[in-house]
């Protein structure tokens, strides 16, 4: 409904950052543990369930890409090209290396009014498995790392990991879990309303941004 759209392209922009905050083994998800089937499409599973201590929501989701965990780890490590793969993000960018396997980044997500934009410092690190056919992206806030900007709010929760499974040279499955609190004066309901969409559009971007710049992933 008309009334809606800043709130909707509020939260499909917060699926911008959601994007990196995942976890979770790649076994099936259990609906005794909380879990519930939101939505099955284009080869993406999204599973949500109740925050502890909240009204906000969880999610996990499940799909399949055609690209090796090396090529993926790189694009995401690659911080200051996620524009070209994520919807209504204003920036991002590297603030510290602290190796090759671990990063400091910086967030802007931008917003319709009357909603201020909402950001995030995060800690991003690379945990490889003994024999390389599994890697672990995990993703810490550290809000309190730079000041806030006026005007923007600083998101008090964006936690999670991806994991990523090597199936064959040019296969891999993922699995992503993150909680996000988008803080301020969003309603809860509202958030829920929407999350379910923003992770299988973007995931879909990356499907096809994978295949359109395997060269320029790859240097």
């Amino acid at each position: 409904m008309t009334e809606f759209r800043p709130e909707t392209s509020f939260v499909l922009s917060l699926s911008i950052l959601f994007i990196l905050y995942s976890s979770g083994l790649f076994a099936q998800t259990s609906e005794t543990d909380g879990w519930k089937l939101a939505k099955d499409k284009q080869g993406i599973k999204v599973y949500t369930r109740c925050l502890e201590g909240s009204k906000l929501k969880e999610l996990k989701v499940y799909t399949e890409l055609n690209t090796s965990p090396e090529v993926l780890v790189q694009i995401l490590m690659d911080v200051s090209h996620y524009n070209n793969w994520t919807e209504n993000i204003k920036y991002s960018k590297l603030l510290k290396k602290i190796s090759e396997e671990e990063i400091i980044i910086y967030s802007e997500l931008k917003t319709l009014w009357p909603f201020d934009n909402r950001d995030a410092v995060d800690r991003a690190r690379i945990q490889w498995s003994v024999n390389k056919d599994t890697v672990t992206f995990e993703i810490k806030s550290i809000r309190d790392y730079i000041p806030e900007k006026e005007g923007v709010v600083r998101m008090p929760l964006a936690d999670g990991e991806w994991r990523i499974y090597r199936m064959s040279p040019d296969k891999v499955k993922v699995v992503y879990h993150f909680a996000v609190d988008p803080g301020g004066r969003i309603p809860s309901w509202l958030v829920n309303m929407f999350i379910v969409d923003g992770p299988i559009k973007t995931l879909n971007n990356l499907k096809s941004y994978l295949e359109m710049y395997p060269d320029n992933i790859q240097k």
